[in-house]
């Protein structure tokens, strides 16, 4: 950190004689290292910032991958649930077509109602 509580004192008392226009050439020079450092102070707290922020974006990209992938896995699961349930009412509908069946021939064999199912 380049920048001081001195070199802010003295930015500062700078900057108030170069706008009543009592600069000289020394100080001028001296004002710009000032600005300088402040430049490479606020530059390195950006990079810092910057970085932070590159790396949170990166883990939130991360975890959104991971986020996706599992989505993806839960639709499939869903899809297969959803094809399950289809096959199971079809094959429910083929069991009570073949029970209807099989209680009319009881009914025609023997004339009567057969017990209800259990």
């Amino acid at each position: 950190m380049r920048w001081t509580e001195q070199k802010s004192e003295r930015f500062q008392m700078l900057r108030h004689a170069e706008a009543r226009g009592l600069l000289t050439v020394t100080d001028r020079a001296e004002l710009e290292v000032l600005f300088a450092d402040l430049d490479a102070d606020e530059s390195d707290a950006l990079s810092r910032d910057i970085a932070r922020t590159d790396a949170e974006a990166a883990a939130i990209e991360t975890e959104k991958a991971g986020l996706d992938a599992e989505a993806a896995e839960l639709a499939r699961i869903a899809n297969e649930e959803e094809r399950l349930l289809t096959e199971a009412r079809a094959y429910l509908e083929q069991l009570r077509q073949r029970s209807a069946a099989l209680a009319e021939d009881y009914r025609r064999a023997t004339g009567r109602e057969p017990a209800p199912a259990r």
